[in-house]
């Protein structure tokens, strides 16, 4: 029985076996969303309807419902001219979008997906550069995407440390939590009467209400014990207010980006409203863990550089490798991406060397694999600095029981606050810092 797995092949099998392919320039495969296959048959000489009639014949045998029921044909009868102008628009469209595939028999195959959701993982052909150009980003604001896979890779943590790291620096800062559904970026710097509106919010507000302040929006992160007076300014947009209206608003949110670019506009204006009305060097933006629509955007078509954060079980590398063939794929220009092993042995551990050491090695096979141009010099495993090596976060029993760095001003909260903050200014969250400075010439 034929699967979504095997439709392609089975097509392209098809093709081989019909007695007239000999007349096929290239073959374009369009799977719609429910997965059925069509075909659009560059020929280089016109068919008769029983040339036409034995490829169908031959489809509907051996795909069977994976065959939508449909060929176009580029070349023409003189008795269908009266059909070429309708069809060409639609030959057009499909040829504008589609990605190559492979080669069977001197036959060049082409690929068309025509999804509802995950688009901006799967539609690599539309080469969505970052938010503004990488140019601009680089004596100017930069955004910056955290994302893991799986959950609990401490990627949340992690961005906060990040972020008390460039503000030491005297960087100005602004975290934007997109990780609508699962938030909790504000959850480490504010109590919950403090949270009040966020990214949700603005994405409902924007297009309702031309005249919003993004200030009402933003929190400014003042906490004494936390920030000090020459450093840095750090701000705050969380994902919104968890209370009995956040759900009604979550369901109005255009997930499946049924109108075409509506989420990346969105956020395109967002992060603009943020660099015109905050100087901030750096916004850093928490994703969504997993293949999710929001997610999809934050990692490929709105940022200058990506942190992946992983470790090294198969679900993680599961996860990265299809990343970065994403990235890889989605971008004309070299993009600047980090992998993280979150939650390693810490240096003094026996196991510490050749845990660090089987991640290396894991690293740059997957991206040798799908990241990496083979029509470049390949970067030896021991080169740092490149995107498969590392930088290594490793276990802290201390923050499992959870982050407040924001305090009552009792000496108890204020010195919690400080503990945290110890560990989160600590040497591997400032390797991260300084590595994402130099991708943008800054030491």
């Amino acid at each position: 029985m034929i699967t979504f797995d095997d439709a392609l092949d089975t097509a392209m099998a098809c093709v081989r076996k019909w007695n007239q392919n000999a007349a096929v320039a290239e073959v374009t495969l369009i799977r719609d969303v429910y997965g059925k296959v069509t075909l659009l048959i560059n020929n280089t000489i016109s068919m008769d309807d029983s040339g036409k009639n034995s490829l169908i014949s031959i489809l509907n045998s051996d795909m069977g419902a994976y065959f939508s029921g449909r060929v176009y044909w580029k070349k023409l009868s003189n008795s269908q001219k009266k059909m070429e102008e309708r069809e060409k628009v639609i030959i057009d469209l499909i040829e504008c979008e589609r990605i190559f595939w492979k080669e069977d028999g001197n036959i060049p195959y082409y690929l068309s997906e025509r999804a509802i959701a995950k688009k901006a993982w799967i539609y690599r052909w539309k080469k969505a550069e970052a938010v503004w150009p990488y140019e601009e980003a680089i004596n100017g604001t930069k955004v910056i995407t955290f994302y893991s896979f799986k959950g609990g890779m401490g990627r949340t943590t992690a961005l906060a440390g990040i972020a008390l790291s460039l503000v030491r620096q005297g960087k100005n800062v602004m975290m934007v939590d997109t990780d609508i559904e699962a938030p909790g970026l504000a959850t480490l710097f504010l109590d919950e009467e403090a949270i009040t509106k966020g990214v949700l919010d603005y994405l409902i507000e924007h297009e309702i209400n031309p005249g919003i302040h993004l200030a009402d929006f933003v929190c400014d992160i003042a906490e004494p014990s936390l920030l000090e007076e020459d450093e840095g300014r750090l701000f705050l947009m969380a994902a919104g207010k968890v209370d009995e209206n956040y759900l009604q608003k979550l369901a109005r949110i255009d997930y499946q980006d049924n109108r075409d670019g509506y989420l990346r506009d969105a956020m395109k204006e967002l992060l603009l409203a943020i660099r015109n009305n905050y100087d901030v060097d750096y916004i850093l933006v928490d994703a969504r863990a997993g293949f999710h629509d929001m997610g999809g955007i934050a990692v490929t078509q709105i940022p200058h550089g990506v942190v992946l954060f992983g470790n090294d079980s198969r679900q993680s590398w599961d996860g990265i490798t299809q990343v970065l063939r994403t990235i890889a794929e989605g971008h004309e220009e070299d993009f600047p991406v980090m992998i993280v092993n979150t939650m390693c042995p810490k240096p003094t551990a026996n196991d510490f060397a050749s845990s660090r050491q089987r991640f290396i090695s894991k690293a740059h096979t997957v991206c040798v694999e799908n990241y990496y141009d083979e029509s470049s010099k390949i970067p030896g495993i021991e080169a740092e600095g490149e995107v498969h090596f590392p930088e290594l976060i490793p276990f802290h029993d201390e923050l499992l029981r959870g982050i407040e760095l924001y305090s009552d001003e009792s000496p108890e909260k204020r010195q919690r606050v400080s503990a945290y903050k110890s560990i989160l200014i600590g040497e591997s969250y400032r390797k991260i810092a300084e590595r994402i400075d130099k991708w943008f010439g800054v030491e």
